[in-house]
This record gives structure tokens, sequence and C-alpha cells, in this order.
């Protein structure tokens, strides 16, 4: 926005002293726009230079250009994007230029005309002012959301580094002006790295560990130490993951805030939040398909489609598909799944856009269950455990679920200053058929497993929940006592509902683990469960960045929020709903100093909550206060080589309170006096160092711990599985030039020291590892009128855990469930480009 400005007021000056209009853009610019078709390219060039570009659609059809990069004066760049087009150029006024082919009259474009401008996407209309010679016709201007997803489709596929964010802020910031670490995943890293799951992909950063298999069905994580479930997507809150976890084949990017967000996000866990970033329509028609093979008779296919539904490029589609079809290498354990989404953006006026999305996944994954600690990470009597065991039910088992999304984002910007966002979402979440059994104790023998079972969706029930979110933010750019201020203000609704279902407990047939008879499924019903809650919340939010000097910003805000929960467990929902009502006032404070316009020094204060469930009371039958949580973050940012390399050093120091605890006066009942804390040193590193070299590298010390309980065998205990030092490098390097260009090789170290299984029952030290994955890749570009009538091939194959690391990856608790990560994996990937 200051940019921006500055360009404002250049051009007005220049304007009253009659200079010559090219002056004003003679400021050089960093571009960085790769060869592509020259529609999509002024695009890009009009969003780094704030021109509006004006030409006839016809003179760009089947028009490309080889691109350019580094630091040059606007009017240069033009002249290198047009090198060979057989189109020249001219400044109609200061800031507008005008395309036309070199042997023309040079006059004004007709009707039909593109405009491309600052905020501007190449899109044009007949009915809705299209540029004429006539002076009372203006150009079509669409909003700058298009000219953005352009800029960040380029970005995000070539790079690992990102220079903005949307999450942290809730509006498109610079990532160096916040105030709190935030860590973005480009498309191109998981591509590269061949990622399907979130767990896979933020393993390249600090500080966050899986906290769930990645073999079964659903996603959390420990962000600094604490369990985080709720996952956003594009600003929206999406907690199904924990029901069904998320697949990357629509997924742009992933944002990744650390820390409590209540002050932007209302209740929510106190590690940080991850949003996802859909993949967007874009004009310019882009095709592609991925045909993938690996161990474990791995299949999968990825279609992804989009361009215009129009000739004028108002009506925008994409469609995303992915189709899987997996073993694993636990024993019946499926990955199958089916996905696909849509989405159509409609360009409704100059300045306001509305954005239509579905999204719809279903997976059949039966549960793994994981095995005991005698035999994997302890000796055992009877030997070591092998890797594939399962402890289910094998073909008895079931899990079957799937879920559908829909919702709109509209964005109106009033003028240059001023812009209005409402974003609304319906998530319905289903779970047909629920069979499992679960380990309970090891008898004396180390072979034999007890357990338990589980059926859901009983008696013909279909387990439903509900997911709805809409929010409204209002944003605006004003000078108030000489200091410029970025204004948000914003209120949102969400409400989370789970439909009346039952289930039952059932006795399960003992599971003899070194010679496993999986020819019984459940026994008989031992009792019967109901369920049925609402959550609703409203909440308000403020918030206010100015800029005190040119190089030192203070971020200040806070939101108010209210929830109201009811649940019912009693049978035959005979008992009454227990209901909740809490209130939070969440504030956030920070203060960012730019000594030179690389780096950037912050500090920030933030405080979160998350309410209790309402079924639980203390001694006194009232209900309990919300968990609160406050973090003191300090840290330094950093863009240097022309924002090629980014760093991120954070120290953090962040607590819980409000737990709860067993009360030690009267047994059974408990009380709120319970804290835990973490702290630590973050490192997070992305580099686009050269042309076709990229690394993404990370580092974190945490150390989380019990620091309150009414149990005194608690206190000190590490938090589970959150290792003390955790390390990851990943690098990829593609030829350029010579007899090897268009080959790439890739490869990575993650290193994690030893982790508590577990601040409950007997202490169990689980041991850290070293993996190494190993990639090698072939991008070829295909000649004009081949065959396929494709631009680009590309071949991939990609290792994981190259020397077959034998290791613990997540667990549930300390005795019975382990879960044991990836063998050596080969993945073979063929790809096509249109």
């Amino acid at each position: 926005m200051k940019k921006l400005l500055c360009t404002v007021a250049v051009i007005l000056f220049l304007i009253t002293t009659t200079w010559d209009l090219r002056t004003a853009y003679a400021q050089p610019v960093d571009f960085d726009i790769a060869a592509k078709p020259l529609a999509g390219a002024l695009a890009e060039f009009a969003a780094a230079t704030n021109l509006q570009v004006l030409y006839s659609g016809e003179l760009t059809k089947g028009l490309n250009t080889a691109g350019v990069s580094g630091r040059h004066e606007p009017e240069e760049a033009l002249k290198m994007l047009l090198k060979d087009s057989g189109l020249t150029y001219r400044f109609t006024d200061v800031n507008t230029v005008t395309l036309d082919r070199a042997d023309s009259s040079m006059l004004a474009p007709a009707a039909g005309t593109a405009a491309v401008g600052a905020g501007v996407a190449v899109a044009a209309a007949d009915d809705e002012g299209a540029v004429s010679g006539t002076a009372s016709s203006k150009p079509v201007k669409v909003p700058e959301i298009l000219v953005k997803e352009v800029r960040e489709r380029d970005n995000d596929v070539k790079s690992y580094v990102a220079q903005e964010d949307g999450t942290a802020m809730r509006t498109d910031t610079p990532i160096r002006d916040v105030p709190q670490s935030i860590q973005v995943i480009t498309r191109k890293v998981m591509e590269e790295q061949r990622t399907f799951r979130l767990a896979n992909s933020l393993e390249n950063l600090a500080g966050v560990v899986t906290n769930r298999n990645t073999q079964g069905l659903n996603d959390s994580f420990l962000i600094r130490g604490f369990q985080v479930n709720n996952v956003y997507r594009n600003g929206l809150i999406d907690p199904s993951n924990i029901n069904n976890a998320t697949d990357n084949y629509n997924i742009q990017r992933l944002e990744v805030l650390k820390g409590p967000a209540a002050v932007l996000y209302g209740m929510g866990d106190p590690g940080g939040i991850v949003n996802l970033v859909t993949k967007k329509p874009l004009p310019d028609p882009y095709y592609s398909a991925n045909f993938m093979v690996g161990s474990y008779n791995f299949y999968r296919t990825e279609l992804d489609a989009t361009g215009p539904l129009n000739a004028s490029k108002t009506l925008l589609y994409r469609i995303n598909f992915a189709g899987q079809k997996a073993e694993s290498f636990v024993d019946y354990v499926k990955r199958d799944l089916i996905a696909v989404s849509p989405a159509i953006t409609w360009l409704i006026g100059a300045r306001t856009a509305v954005t239509f999305e579905a999204d719809y996944i279903k997976r059949n994954n039966p549960d793994y269950g994981g095995l005991p600690a005698l035999g994997t990470v302890l000796p055992n009597i009877n030997g070591p455990l092998p890797r594939n065991r399962n402890t289910t039910l094998g073909p008895f088992e079931r899990y079957e679920r799937w879920q559908t999304r829909v919702g709109y984002d509209l964005t109106h910007q009033f003028n240059s200053d001023w812009a209005i966002r409402n974003a609304y979402r319906y998530t319905v979440f289903q779970e047909d058929q629920l069979v499992t059994a679960f380990a309970t104790s090891l008898l004396p023998d180390q072979r034999t497993l007890t357990r338990a079972g589980l059926e859901g969706g009983s008696s013909g029930s279909v387990w439903h929940r509900h997911f709805q979110n809409m929010f409204t933010n209002l944003t605006g750019h004003f000078k108030l006592l000489r200091m410029d201020h970025n204004l948000l203000v914003g209120f949102e609704l969400r409400q989370d509902k789970t439909d009346p279902t039952q289930g039952v407990s059932a006795t399960a047939p003992n599971l003899d683990l070194y010679a496993p008879d999986y020819s019984q499924g459940l026994g008989s019903v031992t009792s019967s469960f109901f369920q049925k809650s609402d959550s609703k919340m409203a909440g308000m939010y403020l918030q206010d960045m100015i800029a005190l000097l040119p190089n030192l910003k203070f971020l200040g805000g806070v939101r108010f929020d209210y929830v109201h929960q009811s649940a019912n467990f009693s049978q035959q929902f005979s008992g009454p709903d227990q209901t909740s009502d809490d209130t939070a006032v969440s504030p956030r404070l920070g203060l960012v100093y730019q000594p030179i316009e690389p780096v950037s020094l912050y500090t920030s204060w933030t405080r979160g909550f998350l309410p209790n469930t309402p079924d639980t009371f203390n001694p006194n039958g009232q209900l309990f206060e919300p968990e609160r949580s406050t973090q003191y973050e300090v840290g330094i940012k950093t863009f240097f080589l022309d924002n090629r390399i980014s760093t991120t050093l954070a120290w953090f120091h962040l607590t819980r309170e409000n737990l709860l605890t067993p009360d030690p006066v009267t047994p059974g009942v408990q009380v709120q006096t319970g804290q835990q804390r973490s702290q630590g040193v973050e490192l997070d590193v992305t580099a686009s160092l050269t042309s076709g070299w990229n690394v993404i590298a990370s580092y974190a010390y945490t150390d989380a711990e019990v620091t309150q309980d009414n149990d005194p065998a608690l206190v000190n205990r590490r938090l589970g599985f959150v290792p003390y030092n955790k390390g990851t490098l990943w690098s990829t390097y593609h030829f350029q030039e010579g007899i090897l260009q268009g080959f790439g090789v890739g490869g990575g170290v993650f290193g994690y020291s030893n982790r508590n299984a577990s601040i409950f029952g007997p202490q169990l030290t689980v041991p850290g590892y070293v993996r190494v994955d190993a990639a090698l890749y072939y991008n070829h570009n295909m000649e004009t009128g081949n065959w396929l009538r494709a631009k680009q091939v590309n071949v991939a194959v990609n290792f994981r855990n190259l020397f077959d690391q034998a290791y613990i990856e997540s667990g549930f608790n300390s005795t019975t469930r382990l879960f044991y990560g990836e063998p050596r994996t080969v993945l073979a990937t063929v790809g096509i480009k249109f």
C-alpha cells in the first residue's frame, strides 16, 4: 500500500509540472515474469508497475513472451515482453499504456479492448464500458484479486519463497510487516516433495510435528508443543480435518500462523492455526494431468483445468480432481479416496468479484491401531514386532466417510483504499460405517493383546456433523495525524453441530501379535452411547496497523467473542441438554522496526481462549471457565538478494492456563488449576538462490512441560511427542543449460530428538531418528504443434525414507498405541501440462 501511495504521489506531481509522461515510471522495479502467454505476462507487468495496459484481445491471441526478470525500468521491461511480438506501445496518459500492431495507425483501442492495470486482470466486456475512441467510454476494470491470483499462481509454482500472506492479518500483508511468526509452504514445495497429506507438507516448518499417524484418516498437529486440530480453508474454519484428513490436490499454498490467533479467529488451540489457500479460477487457459504409481500398490491421478468461460473473461472456472487407489505398509490398511473441487469466479463489475467454490472428498481408510511399546521401542521376550502388524479387525474393519463443502467469497472495492469482503461456507461430514477394535493392554506373556470394540452408526443411524462459518471484513487505508493506518473491522458467525447419533461398545477377541488371527469380528454389545452437540459463536474484531515512522509500525487489535454450547450424552437422550455460555476478550499488540528495508525486528504479545465442553463441572456444580493462553514473541525477519532468501528467527514463551486437573480433596472431581508452558527458539529459511535452485530448512528447540497440576507426579513432565530438537533441510536443483538441461535432483534430511510418549501413565522415551528423502526430475518443453498439443512433460521419481529407517512417528499413549512411520517408498510421476 505504501508503494501504491508513493506512485500516486509521483504521478500527481508530474502532471502538475508537465514533465514527460514516461518519466513518472522511470523508477526501476523488480520483475520476475516467466515465459508464458503474453496476456498473462501483461497482467503481471501491470500489477508490478501500477500501470494500466490497454489493448484489443485479438492482439495477444496466440502470442507468447520470453518473460523478464531482474530490476528494470517499466518501459524497458515492457519492451522486453513485447520483443518479436509485432506489437508496439505508447503512453496515452500518466498511468495508461496502449498497445497496437507496429504497422497500425496507433489509434485508441476499439471496443472489446482488454484492460490490464494495477489491481486489474485481463478482461473486457462490450456491454460494460469497453474502451473506444469516444471520450465517454472507459476501460473495464476487474477486481485486484485476479491479478493477485495470477501473480501468486506463478510465484507459488516456481519458488519456495513467499513474500505475502493473508492469514496473520486477515489481509494481504508483507510477511516482513507481521509481528508474529508466519510461514508459507508454496505449491512448488508440495509438488517437488510429492506430499499429499498436510502432515508431510508441514513437516518442513520449525516447531510443527504430526500428532496422528500418516496412514490414518485424520489430521492433527503439534505446533509449539500444543495440539492443533482446527484447520482453516481460505480464512474460514474447517474442523472436519480431524474427522477426514485433508488432501493437497487442490491446495495452492499452506499458511501457518504460530501462537494464539484468537484476536482475529476467535476460540481455538493455543499453538496456532493452519490456513489452506485453495486454487482459484484464472483468466488464462491452463490444463495439467499427473499420473502416479508407487510402493504398496499406490495409484493416483490428478487433473487440473482452468480458464475463461466467455470471450470477455468475466466468467472463469477451475476444476481439480484426484482419484487414489492404494494399500499401505500396514496389513489391511487401504488409502483409497476420490475428490473433486469445482470453482467459478464471476467478475460482476469493475470493482466486484464473487467466487463460488465446492469440494467433495470420500475416503475409505480402515483404521490402524498402533503397536505396544514392548516389541517396538522396548525389548520384547518374543522378539521385535514387524512394522506391518495391524492390531485392529483386519478384513472386518470398516471406516468409510465423506464430506462436502460449498461456499462463496465476495469482494467489492469501494475505491483504491477501502474494500469489503464477505465469505461463507457450509460443510457436512458423514460417517457411513465404523467398525473397529483398539488395544487396551498387553498380557504378561508380552504377545497377547486385549482389545475392545466400537461400532458407530448402529441401529441404522449415520453420524452427521455440520459446520457453518461466515465472516465480513471491512479494510481501509487512511492517514491520521500524518501516520498511515491500515484498518480491519470485521465480524464472524460460526456453528458446529452434530446430529443425534448412537453407537455401541462391544467385546473384541484377543490378538496374538506374533501369530495374528483376523477371522473374527466384534463380539457381544457391552454398552450403548449417545451423543449430540451444538456450538455457536459470534465474534467482532478490530485491528489497526499504524506506521508511526516510515520504518516503525505498531499493530494493535482486539476481539470480543460469545460462545454458546449445548451437548447431551445421556442414554436415549433422556436427560436434559447441558449448556454453557462463555465470553472472551482477546488482544494482540505488536511492534515492527525495520532498520534497513530487508530486515525487520519485531515483538508481540497475544492472548487466546478455548472453552471447555459443557458437560464438565467444578465441585460447586458450576461450569468451568475457558482455557486461556498467552504468548510473548521476539524475532527477526530478513529478505535478502531481491527477496530470494527469506528467514525468520523467533523466540517465544507460550503458556496455557485453566487446565482441568483432579481435585485433591474430592475424588472423581476436577478443578481448574492446571498450567502448561512451552518456550523455545525457531528458525525457518526459504530460498530461491539461483534459477533452478530452491531450499527450505528449519530448526526448532522446544521446551514444553507441565508447570502446575494437582497431581505432583505430572509437574515438570515433558508434553507428549514434543522433541527438544527438530531440524529439516530440503533442496532441489534443476539444470538450466548444457547436456543436463531439463534434469533435476532433490534431497532432504528430517531429524528429531527423542520424545516423551505421554505425560500420563508409565514414562516412556521414544527414540529420535533421522530420515533421508531424495528425488529425481526431468522436465521437457514440447515443441509447438506436437501430437499431444502439450507444452511440457514432467517426470519425477521420489524416494521417501531412502535408507529404510525404522522409527515411531506418533503415538496415543505410552504403552499400547505407538505408530511406525513409512518404510522406504518409491513414487513415480508422469505429468503433462497444456
